[in-house]
């Protein structure tokens, strides 16, 4: 079976929307160099104006068309920033004359790769900007309010174009991205705080809309193609934050992890509950602090998941991602506040394995070792209390090696930029960090379609298919390569997944 993740385009080393990407893992698969606080060296830093606990993630990628990435974020005035990601120059910013809650999104909207757009809610308007000066490419009003809010990118209907996808407490939207009609609505899920993924769940060829419906306290799979309910799954407890989905055991069917406040679940593709465990942490009303999915980090060839809570009791937990058991948990730390306010990655070059940038209440930047929930250094940013935020792994200056964006709430609403005084080669991690070879093959492999064919760039080995399942091309990348094609759907089968492109 093919697993067929269909999404925006986003390069390793960039954070393109919230939680990275449409799978909504929080999982970084590029390395960086940091060696322990002394390490931080501060980049630059702004102010911005936050609201307590619901605000504007960071998104990060080349938007003005440069080669350099930039870094897109709201802020509670309803100004949205973008800033040259090397030194902090305000490229334009752009009032939308209310509240930015929702982390942008990023990335080729209208066919054309010259160009990059920016998908972003302000309070009940959905606005597709232009990169390059933030113009107003279209926008939409929208039914309900949100409090994250943040859109999701993918060709949902195969028309060739991207659309945006975002869920609200009226309804979930789908609209052309090119140029804003609409492609479908749904009213079988609502979202008031919470962020949909997107997967192709039923194996049509055409992405799917996961989400965690926060008023009717469901997990609900919606048909790409029309919007249709495909399942749902009743949730117990309170505040159901945003579902992460990815194929965490390898057996070709993706997997969605979710929780509330009483339990966290893994459910099959077809809506099938794996396990139900007792969960028993707190989140906060506003936020609904979101899981992580990880790499394996006990062993058993199973990816794992990480979440935090707005509470002590415990403030992280590890969860295998086999039976719902808890590997490890902290009472130690300071409690987050934030839907988004962990992210995994291999970056602390004296640690073995991975590590847990963990964003507290206080603050404060604790780097946390993934196998063990020991906690290895902290930075304070901020000026506390309610300093938690975003904590975003990202290359903000183009050497292709990850650094810190911390992006800090209330008392403490800074964005604060880090790379690291230690230098070398970084590369591109995979599922187990201790083993990896310096110079990775499959996963470094990058695929994008358009006029006549399909473009690969990275290393690894590739295959092509026809969407009934015909090969027609394969062959290894070292560096750049075009592939010609006449004009179809096709399954590009690399290392690291499949996807579905389209040519025209």
């Amino acid at each position: 079976m093919l697993i067929l993740t269909i999404a925006q385009t986003c390069p390793l080393s960039q954070w393109c929307g919230f939680k990275r990407d449409n799978g909504g893992t929080g999982r970084v698969p590029v390395t960086a160099n940091f060696a322990g606080d002394t390490s931080l060296v501060p980049l630059w830093n702004v102010s911005l104006s936050a609201a307590t606990g619901i605000y504007s993630g960071p998104a990060v990628g080349d938007v003005t068309g440069d080669g350099i990435p930039d870094i897109v974020v709201g802020d509670d005035d309803g100004v949205l920033w973008c800033f040259n990601g090397p030194d902090g120059t305000v490229n334009w910013s752009r009032s939308l004359g209310s509240v930015i809650y929702a982390t942008p999104a990023i990335g080729d909207l209208d066919g054309d790769p010259s160009t990059v757009e920016i998908a972003v809610v302000a309070s009940n308007t959905l606005y597709v900007l232009n990169g390059a000066d933030g113009s107003t490419i279209w926008n939409r009003s929208l039914s309900g309010s949100t409090y994250n809010g943040s859109p999701r990118l993918a060709d949902v209907n195969s028309d060739g174009y991207v659309d945006v996808v975002v869920a609200m407490s009226g309804g979930v939207y789908a609209y052309r991205g090119n140029d804003g009609s609409p492609v479908w609505s749904s009213s079988s899920a609502y979202a008031r705080s919470t962020v949909p993924v997107i997967a192709d769940v039923n194996h049509d060829g055409y992405p799917d809309v996961i989400v965690s419906d926060d008023v009717s306290r469901r997990l609900v799979a919606l048909n790409g193609l029309n919007g249709s309910s495909l399942w749902s799954v009743s949730l117990s407890g309170d505040y159901p934050n945003s579902p992460a989905v990815d194929d965490i055991d390898g057996d070709g069917a993706y997997d969605i992890i979710v929780a509330t406040e009483d339990n966290m679940y893994r459910v099959n593709e077809d809506g099938t509950v794996i396990w139900n465990v007792y969960l028993g942490m707190y989140f906060s009303s506003d936020a609904h602090e979101s899981p992580v999915i990880g790499w394996d980090i006990n062993g058993d060839g199973v990816k794992d998941a990480f979440q935090s809570a707005y509470g002590t009791s415990p403030a992280l937990k590890a969860i295998s991602g086999a039976d719902g058991s808890t590997i490890w948990s902290v009472s130690s730390l300071v409690e987050t506040h934030s839907p988004a306010p962990i992210t995994v990655g291999e970056f602390e070059m004296t640690n073995p394995g991975y590590e847990i940038l963990y964003n507290d209440h206080d603050g404060r930047l604790n780097v946390i070792d993934a196998s063990t929930g020991t906690r290895l250094w902290q930075h304070t940013y901020g000026s506390g209390p309610f300093g938690s935020g975003y904590s975003v792994l990202a290359d903000v200056n183009g050497d292709t090696c990850v650094d810190f964006i911390l992006r800090g709430e209330y008392d403490s609403p800074i964005m604060s930029v880090f790379t690291s005084s230690v230098y070398g080669t970084c590369r591109s991690a995979w599922d187990d960090p201790t083993a990896t070879e310096e110079v990775p093959t499959a996963e470094a492999l990058e695929v994008s379609a358009g006029k006549g064919g399909i473009t690969l760039l990275g290393r690894g080995k590739y295959a092509v298919f026809t969407t009934s399942g015909r090969k027609v091309a394969e062959g290894e990348v070292k560096g750049k390569r075009e592939v010609a094609l006449p004009p179809g759907s096709y399954v590009v089968r690399t290392g690291d997944g499949t996807r579905r492109v389209v040519v025209f």
